[in-house]
Protein backbone atom coordinates (compact mmCIF):
# COMPACT_ATOMS: atom_id res chain seq x y z
CA UNK A 1 0.00 0.00 0.00
CA UNK A 2 3.12 2.58 1.11
CA UNK A 3 4.27 1.67 -2.33
CA UNK A 4 1.36 2.63 -4.56
CA UNK A 5 0.80 5.73 -2.59
CA UNK A 6 4.14 6.80 -3.02
CA UNK A 7 3.67 6.09 -6.72
CA UNK A 8 0.45 8.35 -6.71
CA UNK A 9 2.29 10.75 -4.89
CA UNK A 10 5.16 11.00 -7.34
CA UNK A 11 2.70 10.66 -10.45
CA UNK A 12 0.53 13.71 -8.84
CA UNK A 13 3.66 15.92 -8.43
CA UNK A 14 4.88 14.90 -11.90
CA UNK A 15 1.72 15.92 -13.71
CA UNK A 16 2.02 18.99 -11.35
CA UNK A 17 5.27 20.22 -12.45
CA UNK A 18 4.03 19.32 -15.99
CA UNK A 19 1.20 21.69 -15.98
CA UNK A 20 3.15 24.32 -14.60
CA UNK A 21 5.39 23.80 -17.43
CA UNK A 22 2.99 23.88 -20.05
CA UNK A 23 1.02 26.95 -18.58
CA UNK A 24 4.50 28.95 -18.56
CA UNK A 25 5.04 27.69 -21.96
CA UNK A 26 1.92 28.73 -23.55
CA UNK A 27 1.99 31.59 -21.70
CA UNK A 28 5.21 32.55 -23.52
CA UNK A 29 3.36 31.44 -26.80
CA UNK A 30 0.42 33.81 -26.07
CA UNK A 31 2.81 36.53 -25.45
CA UNK A 32 4.94 35.93 -28.05
CA UNK A 33 1.69 36.14 -30.55
CA UNK A 34 0.68 39.27 -29.02
CA UNK A 35 3.43 40.71 -29.99
CA UNK A 36 4.79 39.53 -33.59
CA UNK A 37 4.42 42.58 -35.18
CA UNK A 38 7.08 44.08 -32.81
CA UNK A 39 9.28 40.99 -33.90
CA UNK A 40 8.17 40.33 -37.53
CA UNK A 41 9.58 43.83 -37.78
CA UNK A 42 11.74 45.51 -35.03
CA UNK A 43 13.02 49.10 -35.00
CA UNK A 44 16.33 49.62 -35.31
CA UNK A 45 18.11 51.43 -32.42
CA UNK A 46 20.49 53.94 -33.41
CA UNK A 47 23.69 53.19 -33.89
CA UNK A 48 26.13 56.01 -32.56
CA UNK A 49 29.30 54.13 -33.51
CA UNK A 50 28.80 53.41 -37.15
CA UNK A 51 27.24 57.06 -37.51
CA UNK A 52 30.18 58.37 -35.83
CA UNK A 53 32.64 55.93 -38.66
CA UNK A 54 30.75 57.37 -41.58
CA UNK A 55 30.46 60.84 -40.49
CA UNK A 56 33.46 62.39 -42.60
CA UNK A 57 32.34 59.90 -46.14
CA UNK A 58 28.68 59.78 -45.86
CA UNK A 59 25.57 62.32 -47.00
CA UNK A 60 22.87 61.97 -45.62
CA UNK A 61 19.53 62.11 -47.29
CA UNK A 62 15.97 61.36 -47.55
CA UNK A 63 13.07 60.18 -48.95
CA UNK A 64 9.43 61.16 -47.71
CA UNK A 65 6.81 58.06 -48.08
CA UNK A 66 3.40 58.67 -49.59
CA UNK A 67 2.10 59.22 -45.50
CA UNK A 68 4.73 61.92 -45.02
CA UNK A 69 7.04 60.16 -42.94
CA UNK A 70 10.64 60.96 -43.62
CA UNK A 71 13.16 58.10 -43.71
CA UNK A 72 16.45 59.24 -43.37
CA UNK A 73 19.44 57.91 -45.53
CA UNK A 74 23.31 57.91 -46.20
CA UNK A 75 25.20 57.38 -49.53
CA UNK A 76 28.96 56.52 -49.72
CA UNK A 77 30.87 57.84 -53.17
CA UNK A 78 30.45 59.29 -55.93
CA UNK A 79 27.11 60.04 -56.93
CA UNK A 80 27.53 60.10 -60.94
CA UNK A 81 28.63 56.93 -60.76
CA UNK A 82 25.80 54.18 -60.57
CA UNK A 83 24.11 53.15 -57.09
CA UNK A 84 24.39 50.14 -55.23
CA UNK A 85 21.00 50.39 -53.13
CA UNK A 86 21.07 48.03 -49.79
CA UNK A 87 18.24 47.28 -47.40
CA UNK A 88 19.50 46.59 -44.11
CA UNK A 89 18.07 43.67 -41.81
CA UNK A 90 15.06 44.58 -39.86
CA UNK A 91 17.04 45.58 -36.39
CA UNK A 92 20.09 46.99 -38.62
CA UNK A 93 20.82 50.78 -38.76
CA UNK A 94 21.25 51.39 -42.19
CA UNK A 95 24.78 53.25 -41.11
CA UNK A 96 25.97 49.76 -39.69
CA UNK A 97 26.35 48.85 -43.24
CA UNK A 98 28.53 51.91 -44.65
CA UNK A 99 30.06 51.30 -41.78
CA UNK A 100 31.46 48.31 -42.51
CA UNK A 101 31.94 49.01 -46.13
CA UNK A 102 35.49 50.21 -47.33
CA UNK A 103 34.76 51.39 -50.94
CA UNK A 104 33.23 50.38 -53.95
CA UNK A 105 34.98 51.34 -56.96
CA UNK A 106 32.48 52.44 -59.14
CA UNK A 107 29.54 52.71 -57.26
CA UNK A 108 27.96 55.02 -54.86
CA UNK A 109 26.28 53.18 -52.34
CA UNK A 110 22.94 54.34 -50.67
CA UNK A 111 20.78 52.69 -47.82
CA UNK A 112 18.21 54.00 -45.92
CA UNK A 113 16.41 53.60 -42.60
CA UNK A 114 12.96 51.85 -42.40
CA UNK A 115 9.80 53.75 -40.80
CA UNK A 116 10.55 53.23 -36.86
CA UNK A 117 14.10 52.99 -37.39
CA UNK A 118 17.23 54.72 -36.03
CA UNK A 119 15.95 58.45 -36.27
CA UNK A 120 12.83 57.65 -38.05
CA UNK A 121 9.39 58.12 -36.72
CA UNK A 122 6.64 55.82 -37.86
CA UNK A 123 5.25 52.00 -36.75
CA UNK A 124 6.33 49.45 -39.43
CA UNK A 125 4.32 46.57 -40.27
CA UNK A 126 3.36 44.43 -43.15
CA UNK A 127 0.93 46.75 -45.01
CA UNK A 128 4.08 49.22 -44.89
CA UNK A 129 7.09 47.18 -45.09
CA UNK A 130 7.23 46.37 -49.23
CA UNK A 131 5.22 49.75 -50.32
CA UNK A 132 7.95 51.69 -47.88
CA UNK A 133 10.86 49.28 -50.15
CA UNK A 134 9.22 50.51 -53.05
CA UNK A 135 9.56 54.21 -52.53
CA UNK A 136 12.98 53.56 -50.69
CA UNK A 137 13.52 52.47 -54.37
CA UNK A 138 12.50 54.84 -56.29
CA UNK A 139 14.53 57.45 -53.96
CA UNK A 140 17.71 55.96 -54.52
CA UNK A 141 16.78 56.98 -58.48
CA UNK A 142 17.06 59.95 -58.04
CA UNK A 143 20.51 60.35 -56.50
CA UNK A 144 21.37 60.29 -60.57
CA UNK A 145 18.34 60.30 -62.38
CA UNK A 146 18.77 55.85 -62.74
CA UNK A 147 17.89 53.12 -61.17
CA UNK A 148 20.18 51.51 -59.02
CA UNK A 149 22.22 48.72 -60.94
CA UNK A 150 22.73 46.58 -57.79
CA UNK A 151 20.33 46.21 -55.12
CA UNK A 152 21.30 44.23 -51.94
CA UNK A 153 19.70 43.08 -49.05
CA UNK A 154 20.69 41.66 -45.62
CA UNK A 155 18.34 39.33 -43.53
CA UNK A 156 14.88 39.67 -44.10
CA UNK A 157 16.35 42.99 -45.99
CA UNK A 158 17.48 40.75 -48.97
CA UNK A 159 13.73 39.42 -49.42
CA UNK A 160 12.60 43.34 -50.39
CA UNK A 161 15.89 43.02 -52.27
CA UNK A 162 14.23 39.94 -54.77
CA UNK A 163 11.06 42.40 -55.23
CA UNK A 164 13.70 43.85 -57.64
CA UNK A 165 14.82 41.44 -59.59
CA UNK A 166 15.22 42.80 -63.08
CA UNK A 167 16.96 42.61 -66.47
CA UNK A 168 19.08 45.52 -65.90
CA UNK A 169 20.14 45.12 -62.25
CA UNK A 170 22.33 42.54 -60.22
CA UNK A 171 20.78 41.63 -56.76
CA UNK A 172 22.76 40.41 -53.83
CA UNK A 173 21.49 38.29 -51.07
CA UNK A 174 23.37 38.45 -47.95
CA UNK A 175 22.69 36.14 -45.52
CA UNK A 176 19.40 35.64 -46.51
CA UNK A 177 16.17 34.70 -44.80
CA UNK A 178 13.31 32.63 -47.11
CA UNK A 179 10.59 34.90 -45.06
CA UNK A 180 10.04 36.78 -41.49
CA UNK A 181 8.33 34.08 -40.14
CA UNK A 182 11.22 31.75 -40.68
CA UNK A 183 13.67 34.12 -38.93
CA UNK A 184 11.26 34.29 -36.01
CA UNK A 185 11.45 30.59 -35.60
CA UNK A 186 15.23 30.73 -35.84
CA UNK A 187 15.41 32.93 -33.04
CA UNK A 188 12.49 31.48 -30.82
CA UNK A 189 12.37 28.11 -32.41
CA UNK A 190 9.74 25.66 -30.01
CA UNK A 191 8.67 28.63 -28.05
CA UNK A 192 7.26 30.44 -31.04
CA UNK A 193 6.47 27.30 -33.85
CA UNK A 194 6.28 28.71 -37.81
CA UNK A 195 2.40 27.57 -38.33
CA UNK A 196 1.73 29.68 -35.61
CA UNK A 197 3.60 33.73 -37.10
CA UNK A 198 1.23 35.95 -39.19
CA UNK A 199 3.68 38.05 -41.14
CA UNK A 200 3.56 36.91 -44.81
CA UNK A 201 6.38 38.62 -45.88
CA UNK A 202 8.35 36.49 -48.04
CA UNK A 203 10.85 35.37 -51.19
CA UNK A 204 8.69 34.46 -53.64
CA UNK A 205 9.73 32.13 -56.62
CA UNK A 206 7.89 33.80 -59.00
CA UNK A 207 10.21 36.45 -58.15
CA UNK A 208 13.78 35.04 -58.52
CA UNK A 209 13.11 31.68 -59.94
CA UNK A 210 15.45 30.95 -63.10
CA UNK A 211 16.68 34.59 -63.08
CA UNK A 212 20.65 34.94 -63.60
CA UNK A 213 20.96 38.00 -62.15
CA UNK A 214 20.74 37.17 -58.24
CA UNK A 215 23.49 36.11 -56.29
CA UNK A 216 23.98 34.91 -52.57
CA UNK A 217 26.60 35.86 -50.69
CA UNK A 218 27.21 33.74 -47.35
CA UNK A 219 28.61 36.64 -44.78
CA UNK A 220 28.57 35.42 -41.18
CA UNK A 221 29.38 32.07 -40.73
CA UNK A 222 26.17 31.30 -38.32
CA UNK A 223 23.77 32.40 -41.14
CA UNK A 224 25.39 29.98 -43.81
CA UNK A 225 22.75 27.47 -43.50
CA UNK A 226 19.86 29.43 -44.25
CA UNK A 227 22.13 30.42 -47.11
CA UNK A 228 22.22 27.39 -48.51
CA UNK A 229 18.54 26.87 -47.78
CA UNK A 230 17.73 30.25 -50.21
CA UNK A 231 20.33 29.09 -52.52
CA UNK A 232 18.40 25.51 -52.64
CA UNK A 233 15.28 26.89 -53.37
CA UNK A 234 15.70 28.78 -56.10
CA UNK A 235 17.02 27.62 -59.49
CA UNK A 236 19.54 29.96 -61.08
CA UNK A 237 20.73 31.48 -58.04
CA UNK A 238 24.69 31.64 -58.04
CA UNK A 239 26.40 31.87 -54.44
CA UNK A 240 29.41 33.00 -52.83
CA UNK A 241 31.13 32.58 -49.84
CA UNK A 242 32.99 35.36 -47.96
CA UNK A 243 36.60 34.55 -47.13
CA UNK A 244 39.14 36.27 -45.18
CA UNK A 245 37.93 39.32 -47.94
CA UNK A 246 36.60 42.42 -46.64
CA UNK A 247 32.47 43.05 -47.41
CA UNK A 248 33.42 45.47 -50.27
CA UNK A 249 36.12 43.04 -51.98
CA UNK A 250 33.53 40.20 -51.60
CA UNK A 251 30.20 41.91 -53.17
CA UNK A 252 32.55 43.97 -55.81
CA UNK A 253 33.74 40.09 -56.75
CA UNK A 254 30.11 39.24 -56.83
CA UNK A 255 28.99 42.52 -58.49
CA UNK A 256 31.92 41.41 -61.37
CA UNK A 257 30.50 37.93 -62.04
CA UNK A 258 27.76 39.04 -63.35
Amino acid sequence: MKIKELALGTLSRILRYAGILLLIYISMVFYLALTERRNAFPRAITHNEAREAISDKARNISCTLDDGTVLEGFVVGNEHNNVLLYYPDADEDAAQFLAELDSLPGYAAATFNYRGSGNNKGTPSQETFEKDAQLIYECASQINGREPEVVAGRGTGAILATKKVKKNNIVVLIDPVLSIADAICEKYRLLYPKFLVRANVKISKNDISGASNVFILSDRARFSDRSHTVEQAFEGVKWSKRGEETLSEALFSVIKRK
